[in-house]
């Protein structure tokens, strides 16, 4: 059933079993995307059932990012069959893993494949696909229950990890319904003043309906030095340091989930903190942080066709 507004939504945090995770920028391009891919596929390498939603229609890029996509398996096509009666449709059958994706085959090529193969299949998602373009995306209407009707339906599907990517406008009804429905706020800030200064005002704000404890500041592309100042900017303490990583574009080329050692620990760390436990390694798994074997064995050559074969598709 529709959720008759989000206080009733947030009266049922207590009694769900998954925790949620609820990524935010004062701007877009800031890393949240990427952070999120990076924490959720690490979550669910640990065995952890994972869910990631992406509710940013206009910026929409994990599709992309992942290499999956599906053309009925996405949140466009939710939000479309729920643009006419009184209940929401559940969100079993719009959620895409690597089995569902690699067993129907929406990609021939075999290099393809591989990427997809090395997610972990306790990753599941509910994002738009390659598909959506502005124009289609500017009639879907994004209402500020739905945030709350998804955790419900993916709590009672069994999934124990639930993050989600929203947009940067808190205008936008889904954004403040995400945050204040999210166990842990996960808060994206650079060393732009600009950003800071904006972004402490906006926590200012939702402080009043958000406790201080359950807000966690990330702090991406800020040196070390820094920290204390941008902690004095913002009043409060940053959570997780991601170090700056040349590696980023090369492997979000080869469409590879993560960075450098460096950027996966602190995602590794980050996911200890919050409360997942980490899953005995065995040692024929590779990590999904890890590059995979052809790109170790042709460097750039490798990621230079991946992306060749992945822009010839779209």
């Amino acid at each position: 059933m529709i959720k008759n507004n989000v206080n009733e939504g947030i009266e049922t945090v207590n009694k769900r079993t998954s925790k949620v995770i609820t990524g935010w920028s004062c701007d877009s391009g800031m890393g949240v995307n990427t952070f999120l891919r990076a924490a959720a596929t690490e979550t669910a390498s640990r065995g952890i059932r994972t869910a990631l939603v992406e509710l940013d229609l206009f910026h929409a890029s994990t599709a992309y990012s992942m290499g999956m996509s599906h053309p009925t398996r996405n949140l466009e096509t939710w939000i479309s069959k729920n643009q006419e009666g009184e209940d929401y449709r559940d969100v079993k059958d719009f959620l895409l893993n690597s089995n569902i994706w690699s067993h129907e085959k929406y990609d021939d090529s075999r290099q393809m494949q591989d990427v997809v193969a090395e997610l972990p299949q306790d990753l599941f998602l509910l994002t738009p696909s390659q598909n959506l373009d502005r124009f289609f995306a500017g009639s879907l209407k994004l209402k500020h229950d739905m945030p709350a009707f998804i955790i419900d339906s993916l709590d009672k599907l069994g999934f124990q990890a639930i993050f989600i990517d929203v947009p940067s406008e808190l205008l936008m009804a889904v954004t403040p319904a995400s945050l204040k429905l999210a166990d842990e706020v996960v808060v994206l800030i650079d060393g732009q003043v600009a950003h800071c200064m904006y972004t402490a005002k906006e926590l200012k704000r939702l402080s009043r309906e958000i406790e201080n404890d359950r807000i966690k500041l990330v702090l991406n592309r800020t040196p070390q030095p820094l920290v204390k100042v941008i902690e004095k900017l913002m009043e409060r303490e940053v959570f997780t340091i991601l170090p700056e990583d040349p590696t980023m574009a090369e492997r979000s080329l080869d469409l590879l989930q993560g960075g450098g050692d460096d950027f996966n620990s602190a995602v590794s760390t980050f996911i200890d903190n919050v409360g997942f436990p980490k899953k005995k390694k065995t040692a024929a798994k590779e990590s999904p942080f890890e590059e995979s074997r052809e790109g170790k064995e042709n460097g750039v050559k490798g990621i230079t066709r991946r992306l060749f074969r992945f822009t010839k598709r779209v």
